[in-house]
This record gives structure tokens, sequence and C-alpha cells, in this order.
């Protein structure tokens, strides 16, 4: 007990004497806060609030051109321009010039093109001994056509977007020119008139939802992604002065001073594990302080921590022994301070951007999503996940808990095997 308390008293002393040690465990994890979930927050309200420039031109002056017209307008993804008199290779340049990044082209007689393949199918339903229902228009044979171009810069996601929403509408103006054909027949073969329907719009109803159990209704925002994850990176900084400190006490000879006190030394690691240890957890609730109280006042939303207390306590705990074994581990392997600072600041930038801190995980690709598995970063992002956007409990996170409890048991046993067999 003396070996350790004299361990953890001497590396506060040298903690509180290195200025710029703690203002890069502490200052740089929330400016680091701060820029990211600023700038992925304006870039999120950009994306949802621009809208899509679309040229049109109308050539149908009836039902389908029109009511293509209106839906797209009164859609919140697209800002329609619509055209009258232009050419359809000025047109084309617009589009080409990046002045417009969606060009729609209905060409004329579209509605009566539709209604007549209506006619056409609604007649084969027929036997032949009923004979011609309808009477056919020459110039309305064929297809109705919808030229649509596209800016070539434009990615495929928006492409689906407006093809979706332009066979959306065409699909409503379909049913309702059927509905009126269909009345037609009715009071033409049977004398009985159908009374005209409202609306076909909004038949079924697509509620929208976040996957939650209980009542929890948190809503995925940056500030939700971004406290997690560079907290999470912040704590694990922290191998670059628990290493460092570790290889220069060998060199300089302290570590074998620490001997000649009774106990182990494994004693020695511990008393740094726990002074550090410490050191992450002030980070840890530092962080959630900003997310809270400070990030909102920069319009930002306030981090939401959901009501399982207990369930945050316990993943802290597990993702600060990560980070500080980690450090121990490295401190040990390493024989010089240069490797273990270049070697402890790229591990832990690799393991935060296969983990999911910088890129979110939903965007990887499958070999990256894999590969994000084995980061210790991405256990604990998981893990507030859990807590912060799923309220899960204590029982629902022990995967997430048991893996980084195993990783710093690992890190230790490393951390004795090389102490023990002296390759340090």
């Amino acid at each position: 007990m003396n070996k350790l308390k004299a361990v953890i008293v001497k590396e506060i002393l040298i903690l509180s004497r290195d200025r710029a040690g703690m203002a890069m465990l502490f200052v740089m994890p929330v400016f680091l806060v701060l820029v990211m979930t600023l700038l992925q927050d304006s870039t999120f309200k950009q994306l949802d609030e621009k809208q899509l420039p679309v040229l049109i031109i109308n050539h149908d002056a009836d039902t389908f051109g029109l009511k293509i017209l209106e839906g797209l307008k009164s859609s919140k993804f697209f800002k329609i321009t619509e055209v009258e008199n232009i050419d359809k290779q000025d047109f084309v340049q617009k589009i080409e010039k990046g002045e417009y990044l969606i060009g729609i082209i209905i060409n004329e007689d579209a509605t009566r093109r539709i209604r007549q393949s209506i006619q056409l199918n609604i007649q084969q339903q027929f036997p032949e001994e009923v004979g011609q229902l309808f009477e056919y228009e020459d110039n309305a044979s064929g297809q109705a056509r919808v030229e649509i171009i596209f800016d070539p810069i434009l990615k495929s996601s928006y492409k689906q977007s407006i093809l979706g929403s332009l066979k959306h509408f065409s699909a409503m103006v379909e049913a309702r020119l059927m509905f009126e054909i269909y009345s037609g027949l009715f009071k033409d073969l049977l004398s009985i008139e159908l009374k005209p329907t409202s609306s076909f719009d909004d038949i079924v109803n697509f509620d929208e939802k976040y996957a939650s159990s209980g009542t929890n209704k948190i809503i995925p925002n940056s500030v939700q992604h971004n406290v997690p994850a560079w907290t999470i990176f912040a704590m694990f900084f922290i191998v670059i002065p628990l290493a460092s400190n570790i290889i220069k006490e060998r060199h300089s000879g302290v570590s074998a001073r620490l001997l000649t006190i009774a106990g182990s030394k494994l004693i020695s690691n511990l008393g740094k594990g726990m002074t550090y240890f410490v050191v992450g957890f002030i980070q840890a609730i530092l962080m959630l302080f900003i997310g809270l109280f400070i990030l909102p006042l920069f319009g930002l939303p306030s981090l939401q921590i959901g009501g399982n207390g207990l369930a945050l306590l316990v993943v802290t705990i597990a993702v600060v022994m990560a980070a500080t074994t980690y450090g121990i581990a490295i401190g040990n392997i390493a024989t010089t301070e240069q490797q273990s600072s270049i070697f402890g600041s790229i591990s832990v930038v690799i393991l935060a951007a296969i983990g999911g801190v910088w890129v979110p995980s939903f965007m990887m690709s499958d070999l990256m999503l894999n590969l994000s598995k084995i980061s210790p970063l991405n256990w604990g992002l998981n893990a507030y996940y859990d807590i912060f956007l799923r309220n899960s409990g204590l029982i629902d996170l022990l995967p997430n808990i048991a893996l980084l409890l195993g990783f710093s048991f690992v890190c230790l046993f490393v951390s004795f095997l090389y102490s023990k067999r002296g390759l340090n």
C-alpha cells in the first residue's frame, strides 16, 4: 500500500507540473467536440434544408402535367422553376452548366396517351362480343413520355429521389384517370353515375418513427454522435502521456528506485493506471457537461443522456479502463518515448477512424463495417449509442462492456509478460 500510495502521489505531481500535457488531455477534447459538432450540425442542416433546383417544361396542359407540377412544387425537397418558350438545346445546356441539377420535360398529349392506354387495358378485360367501348384518337397513340435530364455530378441517391417522386405522382394521376374512365363506363352501360371520390392522395398512412423502447423519444443528431465519440477519443489519448511516463521512468532510473519499496512492479503500473483512470473519468464528466450545458449556448441541441445512470457509469468505467490499460501496455512494450508517442497516437487515430468516431458506421462499406468490430472505440461508442439513443439497460450493454473489460485484461496481461520477461 505504501508503494501504491507513493506511485499515485508521484503521478499526480508529474501531471500537475505538466501544463501542456494537461491542456492536451482536457482542453483539446473540448475544442474537438465543439468544432466537430458545429461542423457536422451545419452540414446536416444544409442537407436537410437544401432543395434540389429543378427546371421543368410542361407541354401537357392537362391532368397529368398539372398534377406532376403541383406535386413537385408541394415537395420540400425540390425548388421548381417552370419555363415555357425555350429551345430544348438551351434547356439541356442549363442542366449541363450546373444552373439546375435536374431537368424535366413533360411531352404534349401525355394525359391523352395515359387515358388511351388505360382504355386499351380496360377493353382487353371485356369479351370480344361486347365490342369497342371507347373511341380512340390517332394522335394520342403510344406511351406518355417524360424526359428527365440529370447534371453529371448528381449523386445516385438524388436521382432515385426525383424518380421516386415522379413515379409516385404519376401513379396518383393514373389512378384518378382510371376512376374517371370506369365512372364513364358505368354511366354509359348501366346508367349508374358514381359519386366522385374526394382524393386518391394519402390512401396509405406512412407513420415514421425511430425504433426505441419504452417512452424514449430521443432523435439522433450531431450532438448525440460527437459528444460520446470524441469523449472516447480523448480518453484513449491518455496512452501518450501514460506510456511516455513509463518509459521516462525506466530510462531515468526512477523505476529502479521504486523497486526498493516492498511490492511487485505490477503495483507501480497499477498506481499509474489508477491515476490516469481518474483523469479519464474526469474527462468523461467534463465532456458530458459540455454536451449538456455548453453546446446549447452555440445553438446546438442539448445532449440527451437517457435515464439509465448506472449503465452510463459502468460503460464509462469500462472505456476508461480500456484506455488506461492500453497506455500501460504500450509503455511496457515500447523501448523509447518516440516509439510510444508515434505508435500510440497513430494507433488511436486508426482505431478511431475504423471505429466510427470520424465517419459514422452506417456510412461505411461492408468491409470497413466488419473491420470496425475489432476497435475498442467502436465497442464504447456503440455502448453509448445504446444508452443515449436506444435507452438500453445494463443487461443489453453487457456484450460491449465484456469486450472492453476483456481488452483491458489482455493489455494488463501483455504488460505483465513484457515486464516479467525483462524485454523492456
